[in-house]
């Protein structure tokens, strides 16, 4: 029998800290040559620098409370999650389940990733892998 899953795959990045610890302080998305680019910076207490988060297009995003995915996700069981890890591939979520059946059709490598901090989560699907950085406390 096949039973309905969430699928966590654990990305490699160090936040230098428990992910509960980091916030979102910023997303701007600009309209470049067609393509929907993505930067979020997060902030992380202790660290002199932002985690810069990029994505040279992405599809959809949305940013929900992490008290809210518990109800989204209820019933569903999940593998793979590791506490306190800041960014996953994630595999058979509601969110991307909602959106896969058309964009698999128009781009069948598109993906979703989840970063994850201690108030909220970012949700992007994109046919990119993220480029993930430390960057200085400073606004571009």
């Amino acid at each position: 029998m096949n039973v309905p899953a969430i699928r966590y795959y654990p990305m490699d990045f160090d936040l230098q800290a428990e992910a509960v610890f980091a916030d979102i302080i910023r997303i701007v998305m600009e309209l470049i040559s067609g393509s929907k680019v993505m930067k979020a910076h997060f902030f992380v207490p202790g660290q002199s620098e932002f985690v810069k988060v990029y994505f040279p297009h992405v599809d959809i995003f949305r940013v929900i409370d992490d008290m809210h995915l518990p109800f989204e996700e209820m019933d569903i069981l999940t593998r793979g999650h590791v506490s306190d890890h800041f960014v996953f591939r994630v595999e058979g979520a509601p969110f991307w389940a909602s959106q896969q059946e058309l964009l698999q059709d128009l781009r069948p490598e598109t993906k979703h990733f989840r970063f994850v901090t201690g108030g909220s989560c970012l949700d992007v699907i994109s046919c990119h892998e993220p480029v993930i950085e430390w960057v200085p406390n400073t606004h571009e």
